[in-house]
């Protein structure tokens, strides 16, 4: 019985969370450039931490960083629906967050 309350507990959680994304995202910038900011973002951080003792400097500088190109920080209900999305890479930090750009047509 405590197993499947605890599998319940951790499924609702999940669905919770997954409505809480948050996107970096500038309208009329590609997908592509998208993804280059935030490589841009993180090679500046490198220069500046060992990633040790990880707490809020690195999430607080990528996200200076980020705003400083232009980019606004929007849920997923929040973006346009032909907008290529990817999803938070929260191996660095559980606060990181995913990206949305526009997809270049033909």
């Amino acid at each position: 019985m405590a197993n499947r309350r605890i599998i319940l507990v951790l499924a609702a959680c999940g669905i919770f969370m997954s409505g809480c994304t948050q996107y970096w995202y500038q309208e009329g910038v590609s997908h592509k450039q998208c993804l280059k900011d935030r490589e841009d973002c993180f090679r500046e951080l490198q220069k500046r931490t060992d990633f040790k003792n990880t707490g809020n400097y690195e999430f607080e500088f990528m996200t200076q960083c980020m705003r400083e190109k232009g980019y606004e920080l929007v849920t997923g209900k929040e973006l346009p629906m032909d907008v290529k999305r990817t999803e938070p890479e929260t191996s660095l930090h559980w606060r990181m967050k995913g990206l949305a750009g526009t997809l270049k047509r033909p």
